[in-house]
């Protein structure tokens, strides 16, 4: 399988990870608006990396899966500490330890909807923690299942 990777390092990085993405998710056969919201995705993950990380890459390939079809995954992958809770972080107004201070939202770079977002427009969405290191996979077929759920079953 050919695979695709950007390394994260600075904010032109996303911009170039995000048109990587797209060209790839047009070439396997996303409509439109459907690679639009998979450059979202990777715009999430890549701020992310820059927001949390020390440095970080996704790889993105074509994927196939029994029942599901052609689709595109994106693995995004860091150095940096684990999340203090992957279920509050996809919340909406959340960090990983819980509600952000509305006083700190404009400081801190986002409304913390990121995760979330990524959830709602990806079909499968896990958070793969390790040692010195935290890794995301999202992804997104051809052929939408009714609902995404993450690996702790959070839908």
């Amino acid at each position: 399988m050919n695979e695709d990777r950007a390394r994260i390092r600075d904010a032109l990085d996303v911009f170039a990870a995000r048109r990587k993405g797209h060209a790839l998710a047009a070439a396997i056969g996303f409509p439109q608006l459907a690679c639009l919201e998979i450059a979202i995705v990777i715009s999430e993950l890549a701020t992310n990396i820059l927001k949390y990380g020390v440095r970080g890459e996704i790889a993105m390939r074509r994927t196939e899966a029994p029942g599901r079809g052609v689709g595109i995954e994106l693995v995004a992958e860091d150095e940096g500490p684990p999340l203090a809770s992957f279920a509050t972080a996809l919340l909406d107004g959340h960090e990983d330890s819980g509600p952000i201070d509305p006083a700190r939202q404009v400081g801190r770079g986002g409304i913390g909807a990121g995760l979330g977002a990524i959830l709602r427009m990806s079909d499968e969405f896990e958070y793969l923690p390790g040692p010195g290191r935290k890794s995301f996979r999202a992804t997104r077929y051809l052929r939408r299942p009714r609902r995404a759920q993450t690996s702790d079953g959070v839908p």
